[in-house]
């Protein structure tokens, strides 16, 4: 009878223990989901339609990128907008998508000014259509041997900071005009026939292809030297932009270059030389950007001379 009676007892603190333990998981289970997130990034790439970004470079004023008629744009200081080539938003994704935790680094709100996840970092919204699918701070970069870079990152809405892979400044800390399309040339060479360079006085020529080699006017150019020229010319981009100008008011290119492409067919690009320091290119493959021909000395990369073909 006592034996039974003591039984009893056990199994009621028993029970009454077992109920404490779980209303205790129960009560204490966001906690314990949040010590670590395995997953920081859902967005569906595919249905992406707008990200804004504010950066540390621009004092966190909002870069806007924008999909209009399935056409990446981004809104301009000036309340103008430009194009965006499909691949720079893809790179943009696929950084957000490589978001990975490494680890918790911190839970305490006060080490997020230390860590810049706080109003101090580079913070990016991203919408598929109405809704918002990720709100996240990009903090301060840590490099670590052997040659890693991590950066810390919190989302928006949660006080835990997260370490992650990667360099991400690198990417989101920037301003509009590192989002636009900078396009002068872009074609594969193999696919040109002819170029034709348009100069003031009598420093115009023709390169045309005939069979297997290349001819500058009559002369036989160096072939080595003639598709190193032709690789550096097909892919060409700048980075630096003319907006102030009216396209309208540029008047007539006192610098020419058509090429006629089997692949893309004619390709311009016309120079506006004024002096060393105002020179202005505009390609057919990017008629919307004025490009700032003077930096980089893009001018000249452009509208070389015959002597670019020949072996020195």
């Amino acid at each position: 009878m006592l034996s039974s009676l003591s039984n009893k007892k056990l199994g009621a603190i028993f029970g009454a223990l077992l109920i404490m333990v779980l209303l205790f998981i129960v009560l204490d289970g966001d906690k314990n989901e949040r010590t670590f997130r395995e997953n920081l990034v859902d967005i569906d790439t595919s249905a992406v339609t707008a990200i804004k970004i504010y950066p540390k470079t621009t004092n966190h004023n909002e870069v806007y990128l924008f999909n209009e008629n399935d056409q990446w744009n981004v809104k301009l200081d000036n309340g103008k907008t430009a194009g965006v080539t499909d691949q720079k938003i893809k790179g943009l994704l696929d950084q957000l998508l490589s978001i990975k935790p490494k680890r918790l680094a911190s839970r305490n709100v006060d080490k997020w000014n230390e860590m810049q996840v706080d109003t101090t970092g580079t913070r990016v919204v991203v919408y598929e259509g109405s809704d918002e699918t990720l709100d996240i701070v990009l903090g301060r970069f840590t490099f670590k041997q052997p040659r890693s870079m991590n950066t810390f990152v919190r989302l928006s809405d949660d006080s835990d900071v997260y370490e992650v892979d990667g360099f991400l400044d690198m990417t989101f800390n920037q301003n509009a005009n590192s989002y636009r399309d900078g396009t002068v040339t872009n074609d594969d060479f193999n696919s040109w026939s002819r170029l034709s360079f348009s100069y003031p006085a009598d420093s115009s020529f023709q390169l045309s292809k005939q069979g297997d080699y290349w001819f500058a006017n009559n002369s036989q150019t160096d072939s080595l030297t003639t598709v190193i020229a032709l690789r550096q010319l097909a892919k060409i981009t700048g980075n630096d932009f003319v907006d102030e100008i009216d396209p309208g008011q540029l008047g007539n290119p006192t610098h020419k270059l058509s090429i006629d492409s089997e692949k893309l067919g004619e390709i311009t690009i016309e120079g506006f030389y004024q002096d060393a320091e105002n020179m202005i290119i505009r390609s057919s493959q990017n008629p919307e950007a004025l490009i700032d021909g003077a930096k980089n000395k893009l001018f000249d990369k452009v509208f070389v001379g015959q002597s670019k073909f020949f072996k020195k």
